[in-house]
C-alpha cells in the first residue's frame, strides 16, 4: 500500500470559471508570474472571453449596482470589504477563478449536501422521484415554469452523474481485458463492476460507498468550499459490514482512504492576484468533520474515524482537512491519537467544541437532533447537511473601520467619504464616549456589507442555480426549488466576517488606559502620531504596544474584548437578510489579515501602517501572548463565542514540547478544558522557528514543508512574504 500512495500527478490543467469573473491581462499576467504554465492558445481564449462575456458575470452583474451607488462603490473600493473593487467600473474585484473538477454547481457556496441521499437511493430513484413530481406540475402559477425547469436540470445531472460511471466502468472493462497481471486484472474488473452499478443504484458495500461518494464529490467540484461532512458516520456501516462478513480488510479499506486524500490533491484552483492574497497557498476547504456527538447525545467516534486520522498520517498531504468535534465524552485514546497527527506537523485534525457550536445553532431555533449534527462547510463555518447553506461571507476588516472613525468617515487612501461622521477624534472626553463612537462607524459599515450580501445573493439566486446540491438538500426534490429559492430549515443566508477583532480590543485597551485613565498622552498627541506612522514617536509606540495586550489572561484588557465581540454580534444580528433572517456573525481569517492590515494606516496597539492583523478571531496579535497557552485560552473563553457561526485560534508549537506521551496528554487535557468551557476551535502548528526560516530561505529543500494557516494546512513554500513571516513569527508555545 505504501509504495501505492507515493505516486504523485505532476500536471493538473485548471478550467477558467466563467461565471464568477472574467480574467483581464494583469491578472493573467500575475498567474505567470507565480509560476503557472499558460499556452498561448489559452492566453488568446482569455482574452476574447474578456471582451465577450464579461456581462454574464457575477462580479459585473453586482457591479452594475455598486458602481451606481455612491454610498456602497466607496465602501467597497476602501477595502473595508476584502478584497477591494477597482475604482474603474466594469472592473470588480479583479480576476476569477480557475479550477479543476467537473464543476456542475457554483464554486464558494457553504452548503452541505447529504451525501446519504445517492448512496442510499442510487441516482435512478431520485431521476424517478424528480420525473414523478415534474409530472405532476400544471402550469397553473408563477413559479411552475421555473419548477419544470428545475426539474429538467436536476434529472439532466443525475443523468449526467450516471454517464460519468458508465464510462469509467466501460474504461475499466477495456483495460481488464489488456491487462496480463493477475491481480491488476482482478482489481481492474471489480472497478468495472462497481462503476456499472454506483452512482446508478444504492451503494452496498464500502468499495461501492466510497466510489459513490467520489462520483459526487467530483460533479459538486470545482468549489473550493466542498465539505465531506460526517464521513465517518455514514461510511461506518459500509466498512463494519464488509468487515465482519470477511469482503474487506482494516488495510484494504485505509488503502481506499488513502486514495481519496490523493484524489483530491488533484482538484486544485487559484484566482485573481487579489483573491490569491487573501487565500494565499492554493487555499480550498474540502473539510471532513469527525467525532462529535450522535443525533442523540451520545459518542459518535467510531473505527472509521481512527482510520481517517491514519490516513492523513500515512499520505502526509493538506487535504483534504480533518476537523475533530469534542465533547465530554471524547474517548481520550481519539485526542491522543489525533494529537500524533499534530505533532506531525500537518496543522491537522484541528479541535472544535461542540457545546459552543451546537449553541449556536440551538439558541436560534434549531432543534437540538439537528444541531448535533453539524458540519464544517469552510474553513470553520458550521452548517447543518441538507438543512441550511450560506452564501456571501464578506471579510470585514475592523482596523479600517477604525482608520475610517479617526478620519471621520473618510478614506485616506482614495480621499471619499466611505463612513459616517462621528466626530473630531481628538475632542472625545471619555473612553465611553470614544468607543461609542466608533461602534456606530461600525453599525454604518456592516450595514452596507448588510446591503452587500443581499445584492450577491439576489444575483446568486438569479445567475448561479445549483440543481445537482439543491436536489440532494432536504425536501430538495418535494420543493421544487434551488436552495437560494426559499428558506431553509436553519436560514443561514449570509455571514459578516471580521478581520482584526483582537486588533480593535487591543487598540481599545491602550486607549483606554494611556489616554484616560493614565492620561499620559492626548488623543491629539495619539492622533499625530499615528498620522506620521510612529515616526519620530518610538517611545510612544512602545508605551502602546506594551499596554495590556489581549491573551495574557489580563481582566482589563479581556473585559474590553468581551464587550466589543457582545457588541459585534449585537450590531450583526441587527442587520436582515433578503430571507427576512438576521445576519450571523463568523470569525475565520484564511489569509484576509494579510491585504487588509496592508490596506490600514497605523494603529493605537503599536502597530506601523500596512503591517499585518492579527490571525483568525480569538488569536491574540502575534507575539503578544507572552503567559503560555493555558493564558491564551483562558483568555478567548472569557469571550462568549456560542454567537459565532465560527472563530479560531492559531497556536504554534516547539516539536520538543510534544515528545512524550505525557506532553500529548497534557495538550489533550488543555484542549478538553477549552472546548468543553465555552471554546469553539483551536489548532496547531508544531514547527520550530529556525526550520521555518530555512524553508523560506531555501524553498526547494523544504517543498513539502505544511504548516496550519486559518481553517485550511497549505505548503509553507508556496506562501507569500508576508504570511510565511507571519507564521514565523506566531508565539512559540511550549509545556
Amino acid at each position: 500500500m505504501y509504495e501505492r500512495i507515493e505516486r504523485i500527478k505532476s500536471r493538473v490543467g485548471l478550467e477558467i470559471d466563467p461565471d464568477y469573473g472574467i480574467w483581464e491581462q494583469d491578472e493573467i499576467d500575475s498567474l505567470k508570474e507565480d509560476g503557472y504554465l499558460i499556452d498561448l492558445e489559452d492566453e488568446e481564449e482569455l482574452q476574447k472571453l474578456n471582451r465577450e462575456y464579461v456581462p454574464a458575470t457575477l462580479i459585473n452583474q453586482m457591479g452594475n449596482i455598486f458602481y451606481e451607488n455612491e454610498r456602497l462603490i466607496s465602501v467597497l473600493e476602501a477595502g473595508l470589504c476584502l478584497p477591494p473593487w477597482k475604482p474603474e467600473r466594469g472592473s470588480g474585484v479583479g480576476g476569477g477563478y480557475a479550477q479543476s473538477g467537473l464543476g456542475l454547481g457554483p464554486s464558494l457556496i457553504l452548503l452541505a449536501a447529504d451525501y446519504t441521499k445517492l448512496l442510499h437511493l442510487g441516482a435512478d430513484e431520485l431521476i424517478r422521484q424528480a420525473e414523478d413530481y415534474k409530472e405532476k406540475i400544471r402550469f397553473t402559477d408563477k413559479d411552475s415554469v421555473d419548477k419544470f425547469r428545475y426539474y429538467q436540470a436536476m434529472i439532466s445531472a443525475f443523468r449526467a452523474m450516471k454517464m460519468l460511471g458508465q464510462r469509467y466502468a466501460a474504461l475499466a472493462e477495456e483495460m481488464a481485458k489488456k491487462e496480463i497481471r493477475p491481480e491488476r486484472k482482478k482489481e481492474l474488473e471489480e472497478i468495472a463492476r462497481i462503476c456499472a452499478r454506483v452512482p446508478a443504484k444504492p451503494a452496498e458495500t464500502f468499495r461501492e460507498a466510497i466510489q459513490c461518494f467520489w462520483f459526487l464529490f467530483l460533479m459538486l467540484s470545482p468549489s473550493t468550499t466542498l465539505p465531506g461532512n460526517r464521513f465517518d458516520q455514514y461510511m461506518n456501516p459500509y466498512y463494519e459490514k464488509d468487515l465482519a462478513e470477511g469482503r474487506i480488510t482494516r488495510e484494504e479499506a485505509l488503502e481506499l482512504l488513502c486514495c481519496l486524500r490523493l484524489k483530491d490533491m488533484e482538484l486544485i484552483g487559484t484566482s485573481g492576484k487579489n483573491y490569491r492574497s487573501k487565500n494565499a497557498g492554493m487555499a480550498k476547504w474540502h473539510n471532513f468533520t469527525i467525532g462529535g456527538v450522535k443525533a442523540d447525545g451520545t459518542d459518535a467516534t467510531n473505527e472509521m474515524t481512527y482510520m481517517l486520522l491514519d490516513a492523513a498520517a500515512i499520505t502526509k498531504t493538506p487535504h483534504h482537512t480533518l476537523t475533530l468535534r469534542v465533547h465530554k465524552g471524547t474517548p481520550e485514546k481519539l485526542m491522543i491519537r489525533a494529537l500524533e497527527v499534530v505533532r506531525m506537523g500537518m496543522g491537522l485534525p484541528a479541535f472544535i467544541g461542540d457545546e459552543s457550536y451546537i449553541k449556536t445553532f440551538t439558541s436560534r431555533g434549531l432543534p437540538i437532533e439537528d444541531a448535533r449534527e453539524y458540519v464544517m462547510t469552510g474553513c470553520l463555518d458550521a452548517n447543518i447537511p441538507g438543512k441550511s447553506r450560506t452564501g456571501p461571507v464578506p471579510m470585514v476588516t475592523m482596523p479600517l473601520i477604525f482608520d475610517i472613525f479617526r478620519h471621520n468617515g473618510v478614506d485616506v487612501k482614495t480621499g471619499k467619504k466611505c463612513g459616517i461622521e462621528t466626530g473630531n477624534f481628538e475632542a472625545f472626553e471619555s473612553y465611553e464616549d470614544f468607543y461609542q463612537a466608533y461602534l456606530k462607524q461600525v453599525d454604518y459599515i456592516i450595514g452596507i456589507m448588510a446591503e452587500k450580501d443581499n445584492v450577491e445573493l439576489t444575483i446568486t439566486r438569479e445567475l448561479l442555480p445549483d440543481p445537482l446540491r439543491s436536489a440532494l438538500m432536504d425536501q430538495g426534490i418535494e420543493s421544487g426549488k434551488d436552495t437560494f429559492d426559499r428558506v431553509m430549515p436553519f436560514e443561514n443566508g449570509a455571514v459578516i466576517n471580521p478581520i482584526g477583532m483582537i486588533n480593535i480590543a487591543d487598540i481599545m485597551a491602550a486607549i483606554k488606559k494611556l489616554v484616560f485613565e493614565e492620561k499620559k498622552y492626548t488623543l491629539e498627541e495619539l492622533n499625530t502620531a499615528l498620522e506620521a506612522d510612529w515616526k519620530g514617536y518610538e517611545k510612544m509606540r512602545l508605551d502602546f504596544e506594551h499596554a495590556p495586550k489581549y491573551g495574557n489572561d489580563n481582566d482589563f484588557v479581556d473585559e474590553i474584548a468581551v464587550k466589543w465581540f457582545a457588541d459585534f454580534c449585537r450590531i450583526v444580528d441587527s442587520k436582515k437578510t433578503i430571507y427576512d433572517h438576521p445576519l450571523i456573525p463568523t470569525g475565520i481569517s484564511i489569509t484576509s489579515h494579510q491585504p487588509g492590515g496592508e490596506l490600514t494606516g497605523a494603529t493605537p496597539d503599536g502597530r506601523h501602517a500596512h503591517e499585518i492583523l492579527a490571525d483568525g478571531s480569538v488569536s491574540p496579535m502575534h507575539g503578544m501572548d507572552t503567559n503560555g497557552p493555558t493564558a491564551v485560552m483562558n483568555s478567548a473563553k472569557k469571550i462568549n463565542q456560542d454567537p459565532f457561526q465560527a472563530t479560531l485560534m492559531n497556536m504554534k508549537f516547539i516539536p520538543s514540547s510534544l515528545e512524550s506521551e505525557e506532553d500529548l496528554q497534557k495538550l489533550s487535557a488543555l484542549i478538553r478544558t477549552y472546548l468543553v468551557n465555552g471554546g469553539k476551535h483551536v489548532q496547531f502548528n508544531v514547527v520550530d522557528r529556525e526550520t521555518l526560516l530555512k524553508a523560506k530561505a531555501n524553498p526547494k529543500e523544504y517543498r513539502q514543508l505544511i504548516v496550519r494557516i486559518a481553517g485550511y494546512s497549505a505548503y509553507f513554500v508556496q506562501l507569500n512574504a508576508q504570511m510565511q513571516d507571519e507564521v514565523i513569527e506566531r508565539m512559540e508555545q511550549h509545556f
